[in-house]
C-alpha cells in the first residue's frame, strides 16, 4: 500500500446546449498535446438519482502548480463544445500499488463517513477503508489497482456538493465490460463502516492517458 499521494484536479465537462453528441465529440475531447491529463467518458452509472457529467478530466498536480490550482481549474471554462459542471480538488491519500498500466476505464465511488462522524469512529473508518475494502473490492474486481483520495477543495461545487472521499478502481477491457460482482459479501467493517453512504457509483473509459 503505497502513502499519500500528489493533489489531484476532478473536472466535470457536459456538452453545451447544441453541440453534437457522440464519437466524434469523445474522440476530440479525449485528442491532446496535454499529455498530463487522463480524459475519460461516461461508461454506465450504478446508482439512481445522480446525472454524472459525460466527460472528466483528472489532472495530477506537482507541489509547484498547486498554487496556480484556480487558474488551472478555470482552464478550458470558455470551451465552445463543453461546458465545466464542477471542479475539485482531491489528495491521494492510499493506493494499492503504483500505476504501471493506463486503465482501459475506471470505477469511480464517492463515499461519506455518517455525519456525525467523531475523530476515533474516522481514524477507524479509514483504517477499515485502506487496509480492508479498498485491497477486497481491488482483488474481487480484478482491478489493476485501486487508490483513495479525500476531498480539499471544491472549486466549482457539484449539485449536491462533493463526497468527502473517493476510491477509482482501474481496470482493463475484460474488468470494464463484466461490472457485476462476484465473489463472497465484502467484510462488514466496524459500525462506522456500516453507516457510510455512497452517492457516486460510477464507470467512466479512458479516452487518454499520460502512458504510464
Amino acid at each position: 500500500m503505497t502513502s499519500e499521494g500528489p493533489l489531484t484536479l476532478w473536472t466535470g465537462w457536459d456538452l453545451r446546449r447544441g453541440a453534437t453528441a457522440g464519437s466524434d465529440r469523445a474522440g476530440a475531447f479525449g485528442q491532446t498535446e496535454d499529455t498530463a491529463t487522463d480524459r475519460y467518458e461516461l461508461l454506465a452509472v450504478a446508482a439512481r438519482g445522480f446525472r454524472p457529467p459525460q466527460f472528466l478530466t483528472v489532472l495530477d498536480l506537482s507541489e509547484h502548480l498547486e498554487g496556480e490550482i484556480h487558474e488551472l481549474a478555470a482552464a478550458g471554462a470558455n470551451d465552445e463544445v463543453v461546458r465545466q459542471v464542477w471542479s475539485l480538488a482531491y489528495r491521494q491519500v492510499a493506493a494499492t500499488q503504483p500505476r504501471q498500466v493506463a486503465p482501459f476505464a475506471i470505477y469511480l465511488l464517492g463515499v461519506n463517513p455518517p455525519p456525525d462522524v467523531t475523530d476515533a469512529e474516522l481514524v477507524a473508518f479509514n483504517d477499515f477503508y485502506t487496509e480492508v475494502h479498498l485491497p477486497e473490492v481491488a482483488e474481487r474486481r480484478h482491478a489493476l489497482r485501486a487508490v483513495r483520495f479525500e476531498l480539499v477543495r471544491e472549486l466549482k461545487a457539484p449539485y449536491q456538493g462533493a463526497p468527502r472521499f473517493l476510491a477509482t478502481y482501474e481496470v482493463d477491457e475484460a474488468g470494464a465490460s463484466n461490472r457485476r460482482h462476484a465473489g463472497p459479501p465484502y467484510s462488514s467493517g466496524p459500525d462506522v463502516w456500516q453507516r457510510h453512504t455512497t452517492p457516486w457509483r460510477l464507470w467512466y473509459r479512458q479516452l487518454h492517458a499520460d502512458g504510464a
